[in-house]
């Protein structure tokens, strides 16, 4: 059971490189939430795919959230964006809620607790919706304090978090893309679109999230965006395979 869940939101403008840390595959299912491992966990929330969630493990003890926000630009200039941090129970009922913006630059809020007995709670990072240009931005989330549990969270994914569905945005011209055309990334290596196609792909770069897919006569170098899809490696303004939703 939770607790004094949370004292009011504390924002301030924030400057400076972040360290990176390994990220972990972002879940888009609220039943599947990622566990949050310890140190920072990073992302990017888009408007164009939904929210993501995050899964927290507690015991009794105090709880420490925060998160840290900058807005994607535009056309190469700074624009602000809003989303919303929701906390969830671990079966879903939401806790409490609070709006996060961002002008361009990283902001930081911070949610302190306290959790009175072994929980689990969930952290849904809610974009806007039903916007006709992508918004959103990247994230940096944390959690620690003497009621976190660690123990049962996941490590950092490994080069199979390429593994799921896509929509294609970008059509080759082999392509028939006449109708909505998807395609399922496998965890043994293979690629299957729905209009018959199918490929492969292998992990080029497995720090930088680079790989190589090859469709048929068509060869990509593509960078994954977890929680995005896969992006040309000179280009991070428009996916050529977008995630999808689970239903």
């Amino acid at each position: 059971m939770l607790t004094r869940f949370f004292a009011p939101l504390i924002a301030l403008a924030a400057f400076g490189a972040l360290f990176q840390a390994p990220a972990s595959a972002q879940s888009l299912d609220i039943r599947n939430a990622t566990p949050l491992v310890a140190g920072e966990n990073h992302g990017t929330v888009d408007s164009m795919v939904g929210s993501q969630y995050w899964l927290i493990r507690c015991h009794k003890g105090a709880v420490h959230i925060s998160l840290r926000f900058t807005s994607m630009g535009l056309f190469g200039n700074a624009t602000a964006a809003t989303i919303q941090e929701v906390l969830h129970q671990g079966n879903g009922k939401v806790l409490a809620s609070r709006v996060v913006t961002s002008p361009g630059q990283m902001v930081q809020n911070d949610w302190p607790g306290t959790c009175d007995s072994k929980s689990t709670m969930i952290v849904e990072l809610r974009p806007p919706a039903n916007t006709l240009v992508r918004r959103g931005g990247d994230f940096s989330l944390t959690v620690d304090g003497d009621g976190v549990d660690y123990a049962g969270g996941g490590a950092a994914a490994g080069p199979d978090r390429i593994v799921g569905t896509y929509a294609v945005m970008v059509c080759a011209p082999d392509f028939d893309c006449q109708n909505s055309l998807a395609a399922h990334f496998a965890a043994d290596g293979s690629v299957r679109l729905t209009d018959g196609h199918t490929g492969t792909w292998v992990v080029f770069d497995p720090d930088s999230l680079i790989y190589t897919v090859v469709i048929g006569h068509d060869r990509y170098s593509l960078k994954l965006v977890p929680g995005r899809g896969l992006f040309g490696t000179n280009d991070l303004s428009v996916p050529i395979f977008q995630a999808v939703r689970p239903n």
